[in-house]
């Protein structure tokens, strides 16, 4: 049964005391580390269903919460809302608000900032057409170049680092100091926009602070005139997320970020919105908004977006298709390798690789070999050091042949798996060992090792 199964998955024929595997590739949905759907606030809150699409929690929290008193830090709250995620195996990622028409919390900036002497403004949210646009009711404006409000948030951030650049837990960190949500913009509030220089100096408090962690640039309207800031943040190593994906971009503002860091979607609103707009299917309206995701993923090479139940539930397929065209998706449409090793003798892999997704890897991570023996248990393992997951270009094949070896082997049969594990000096939350990448292949596979076909060792 096992014979059969194994012939049923994949063709595999033997030329010359070789062995050339030609796996078929999957079509179910491929949950990986660094990539995919992100999922919003706290895991409890969705359906086992939706929760499995995902690879990434995701939160805003407000500055007037997390230090309500100078000096005084609640980093408990965002410890248990990452904590709930690690819980279920997956890295979080967020940013802290200086402002939001959501915040139900008039103080987003503390309030012992403006007791400080920092200025603000207020602005009065009165009906809102759209749930996008915030709740109503009176919203803190900080005078966001104000330079007492700089220093002290200078200060935070600091300190902001101090406990969390280089977790091994969070995939990345937004800067959302300036701005209603931190997207760079000053809607709906209309108030005093802030210098581009200005604008920089934000970005420059957390580029000094943060040395390790991924930093991203939310961007969440057409505001070209910060492009200096935007050319500053990519060439100092921070990415961007475009807010309002399907609505008034198409993801052509992270297209900067291609082959260099991961690129962040955010859709423009809610999936029963953006169908009532009219703006889901790409139905450009008076307001000039409206673009598919699948047109956007592409044109931006995103390498996550967020997801709800709604766009599970009505368009499955969807999730499926985009879920592995977001960021990396690797498969091998051929190997080839010796049918009989010799015990420390080195011999040859031949591997065609795909990434059949719209982005680069951005995690540190290598192709490993292994031998398993009958009772299934992997008795060597030899690093391929010609195939590096990181330079599989999107869309583009490439052949690559590894030297191996296993060293003193017993003689017996084996079977060769494949495996892509994380490096030795990456990111501490995957075991180091073990290997951490699905591959889109229907192989038999067990503990992240693909098995692709039997070798004896004399």
């Amino acid at each position: 049964m096992k014979t059969l199964l194994f012939l049923f998955l994949f063709s595999m024929s033997v030329f010359a005391e070789n062995v050339v595997v030609t796996p078929e590739p999957t079509t179910e949905l491929l949950v990986n580390p660094g990539k995919g759907w992100c999922l919003y606030y706290a895991p409890e809150n969705y359906s086992p269903e939706l929760l499995a699409c995902c690879s990434l929690g995701y939160t805003r929290f407000v500055w007037g919460n997390i230090e309500p008193e100078e000096g005084n830090f609640r980093w408990d709250i965002i410890d248990k809302a990452m904590e709930k995620w690690t819980r279920t195996g997956r890295q979080f990622a967020f940013g802290i608000c200086g402002a939001s028409t959501h915040s139900a919390h008039f103080w987003t900036s503390p309030k012992w900032v403006f007791d400080a002497g920092a200025a603000y403004d207020t602005y009065e949210l009165v009906n809102p057409k759209r749930p996008t646009a915030g709740i109503a009711g009176k919203k803190l404006v900080p005078i966001f170049d104000d330079p007492i409000y700089l220093e002290k948030l200078r200060a935070f951030v600091k300190a902001f680092a101090a406990r969390y650049d280089g977790h091994p837990a969070i995939a990345f960190i937004d800067i959302r100091s300036y701005g209603n949500w931190g997207e760079g913009h000053m809607y709906p509030f209309r108030k005093h926009e802030i210098s581009p220089e200005m604008y920089l100096e934000h970005v420059k408090i957390y580029r000094e602070a943060f040395q390790k962690t991924q930093l991203v640039l939310p961007i969440g309207g057409k505001i070209t005139r910060y492009t200096p800031v935007f050319e500053w943040a990519t060439a100092h190593g921070i990415t961007f997320r475009r807010d309002g994906i399907c609505g008034n971009s198409d993801g052509a503002e992270t297209l900067v970020c291609h082959g260099k860091f991961p690129a962040i979607f955010e859709l423009y609103g809610g999936y029963d919105m953006l169908k009532k707009l009219g703006w889901w299917d790409g139905i450009t309206d008076a307001s000039r908004c409206g673009y598919k995701l699948t047109d956007c993923v592409e044109t931006g090479k995103a390498t996550y977006c967020n997801l709800s139940q709604k766009i599970l539930d009505v368009e499955p397929e969807l999730v499926r298709t985009l879920g592995n065209r977001l960021g990396y998706h690797f498969v091998f449409t051929r190997m080839e390798f010796p049918a009989t090793l010799v015990p420390n003798q080195p011999f040859p892999v031949q591997t065609t690789w795909e990434n059949r997704g719209v982005a680069f890897l951005f995690l540190p991570a290598h192709v490993t070999f292994a031998l398993k023996d009958a009772a299934g248990n992997i008795v060597k393992t030899a690093d391929a050091p010609a195939s590096l997951p990181q330079k599989f270009a999107p869309d583009t094949p490439v052949t690559v042949t590894d030297t191996l070896s296993f060293g003193n082997v017993p003689a017996g049969e084996y079977t060769l798996c494949v495996g892509i594990l994380p490096n030795e000096n990456g990111t501490a939350f995957y075991a180091k060992k073990t290997p951490f990448l699905r591959l889109g292949v229907k192989l038999p596979e067990q503990n992240g090792w693909y098995e692709t076909g039997k070798v004896r060792v004399k």
